[in-house]
């Protein structure tokens, strides 16, 4: 026996319920939509503006020969490119449940997430070739001008709006794949810091320093791959998601429960799938079993309201 909208859960419900059961439902998916066209709304603005942050600094570049805001700008591409795959995979993630996919497609927000964390990591390995090489090979200063400070800490301005917009809605949304890409705009407003410091240092005659804070973009840039890949990978591999001593604590609490055990969680931030036994008094009627499921469902979600599926095991206790 089952709770959590199995057959058998189901099977024992009277018409109101049903209907109830219809109403929730309906709400549930409204509601999910709703938050993906506002992850999406924040995703186009955020677009725009790491359109502009990229154009700029590859056009000064181009005109100061800055192989620290070159390889910048390819890192201000990447945001953009990442912003343009979330797009993509939010339309595959809003497809709904079917035989195949029944429960949905959420996690396809988790590979998009890890996917801006790949794109991170092409990134680094773009900067470091670019600063080793130009190392090696004794390159000179680049030319700078007023003009790139004005770009540099305009962009600056940019990114850090991006990543605190991005970090703010993320957690009104509960979008983990908005969460990473605020990340990469963070990593972008360090890496401007970089070129910042450059800038200044080539000023003052220090011809190495475009190279060497290029370097230093490398494990800034690190920092917030290895941000990005901490957060989603235990979501695809199925990590524990709630401590299981509290929700043993909470069923044990319900009169009639005797006993709980095999207590698992897993899945996203704001879309937790738990399931457990349940065991009871071997006398119980079904209907009795049932309703004692059904509410600690209730109480868990009030509990834990991240949980979104609970699926209850209801066993009769061994006799002694």
């Amino acid at each position: 026996m089952t709770s959590g909208g199995s057959p058998e859960t189901t099977g024992t419900a009277g018409p109101v319920d049903a209907c109830c059961q219809a109403g929730v439902a309906d709400a549930i998916a409204g509601a999910a939509r709703a938050r993906r066209r506002k992850v999406r709304r924040v995703f186009w603005i955020t677009l725009g503006l790491n359109v502009v942050v990229a154009a700029s600094k590859a056009a000064y570049s181009l005109t100061s020969g800055s192989l620290t805001l070159g390889a910048d700008s390819l890192h201000a591409v990447l945001d953009a490119s990442s912003n343009v795959l979330a797009l993509f995979s939010l339309g595959w993630a809003a497809a709904p449940a079917d035989a195949r996919h029944p429960y949905g497609r959420q996690k396809i927000e988790i590979l998009a997430a890890l996917g801006i964390g790949v794109l991170i990591v092409a990134g680094l390995v773009e900067f470091a070739q670019a600063a080793i090489g130009a190392l090696l090979s004794g390159r000179h200063a680049p030319r700078v001008g007023w003009l790139g400070f004005v770009v540099v800490l305009a962009t600056m301005g940019i990114s850090l709006f991006v990543s605190r917009y991005e970090h703010r809605q993320g957690h009104e949304l509960g979008s983990e794949l908005l969460h990473a890409d605020a990340h990469h705009a963070a990593s972008d407003f360090y890496a401007s810091g970089a070129v910042l410091a450059s800038f200044v240092a080539v000023r003052a005659g220090i011809a190495w320093a475009d190279s060497a804070a290029t370097l230093l973009l490398v494990v800034l840039i690190g920092q917030a791959a290895w941000s990005v890949f901490r957060d989603n990978i235990p979501v695809l591999i199925d990590a524990a998601r709630l401590d299981p001593a509290g929700v043993v604590e909470l069923a044990r609490g319900v009169e009639g429960v005797s006993d709980v055990h095999r207590v698992r969680s897993r899945g996203m931030k704001r879309a937790v799938e738990l399931d457990l036994h349940l065991e009871v008094a071997p006398e119980m009627s079904v209907v009795d079993a049932h309703n004692l499921a059904q509410q600690i469902e209730r109480e868990v979600k009030v509990k834990f309201p991240e949980v979104s599926d609970v699926i209850i095991h209801v066993e009769p206790k061994a006799r002694t």
